[in-house]
């Protein structure tokens, strides 16, 4: 089961909105960052030490449903008041990063992209800016771009985090990134065995409306992890299935016809997937035919089917991560 939703006006998104939530937190379950420009990212850990332990994030500034499923799980598993919170908490070890980029989320015009008031064309000009040069003109998507090195965006995308005075990465994409540096400090303190990592995309002019990307070095990965990540993917396939989705027919290999995003994506994910399940979901941005009340449902679903999936299948996973972990140490 999933814990209910909220009303839409009563979802935690923005970062004002975090803020106040977390100040209701007890100090010991929140780890606290700040950005360059003063914002904070949460880091939040609820359950049993020991116990598997599963995180969940939402990199990306332009794909709000991500936050917003993660806040309405830290609120119900916090208020303790049900069986459901009592048996994921005695089962589990969950960390929540809901907002790894609030510096971006500030700058974003509405809540959430419901595709009633802005074409793709201009949301995509909001995700990673408008060019300095070429009004009208997409910046262009790069893992990390410095201010005295290209004309500074007309618009600047809110997908990027700022570094410093001049640097500003792809929170996903660069290890310097506070996303990276959040999963590298918790993993260091209590190994991530599975980590759900919240995206969405717009499907343009396709029938679908979610799918799971697999790592980019999939085929790297030894048979046994490489089958869970497989299997994951699936069950969560299968579980958009049944919530009314239109899932891809099975979890892709992402980027395989753009060697360059691919390759951005290797080389930061690369140490990572051997000692942690990393999978990626994609729920429908910015479109009408999948409205912010389901966009914010099929993230809680996805969420859900990880822990019946890791619940099922703890053995061999653990097998398969202890295997994978001891592979790579022999090679570091």
């Amino acid at each position: 089961m999933t814990p209910d939703m909220m009303d839409l006006d009563q979802l935690v998104v923005t970062p004002d909105e975090a803020d106040g939530f977390i100040e209701d937190l007890p100090d010991e379950v929140v780890h606290v960052y700040q950005q360059y420009g003063g914002r904070k990212v949460y880091r939040i850990t609820v359950g049993m030490p020991g116990q598997p332990h599963i995180l969940f994030t939402r990199p990306h500034a332009h794909e709000p449903a991500g936050t917003a499923a993660c806040f309405e799980w830290i609120r119900r598993l916090l208020d303790g008041n049900d069986d459901w919170s009592s048996q994921v908490q005695e089962s589990f070890r969950l960390s929540f990063v809901p907002d790894a980029n609030p510096s971006g989320s500030q700058l974003a015009p509405v809540k959430f992209w419901d595709g009633t008031r802005y074409e793709n064309e201009t949301f995509f000009l909001w995700m990673f800016g408008e060019s300095g040069d070429e009004p009208g003109e997409r910046f262009p998507r790069l893992d990390t771009w410095d201010t005295r090195d290209v004309t500074f965006p007309a618009l600047l995308g809110i997908a990027y985090e700022q570094l410093d005075e001049h640097t500003y990465v792809e929170p996903n994409r660069d290890h310097r990134s506070t996303f990276f540096r959040a999963y590298f400090d918790l993993h260091a303190q209590e190994p991530v065995d599975v980590w759900l990592d919240m995206h969405q995309t717009e499907y343009v002019g396709s029938e679908r409306n979610t799918h799971i990307n697999l790592p980019t070095n999939q085929d790297q990965l030894v048979k046994g992890l490489r089958d869970h990540h497989a299997g994951l993917g699936e069950a969560i396939h299968d579980r958009w299935r049944r919530e009314g989705a239109n899932p891809h027919d099975a979890p892709k290999d992402p980027y395989t016809s753009n060697p360059v995003q691919r390759d951005f994506l290797n080389a930061v994910w690369h140490t990572i997937t051997p000692n942690t399940l990393h999978l990626v979901t994609e729920v429908q941005n910015n479109n009408t035919r999948t409205p912010v009340e389901k966009q914010v449902g099929l993230q809680m679903a996805a969420m859900d089917e990880t822990l019946q999936y890791v619940r099922e299948h703890s053995a061999s996973l653990t097998d398969a991560l202890a295997e994978s972990r001891g592979s790579r140490g022999k090679h570091d």
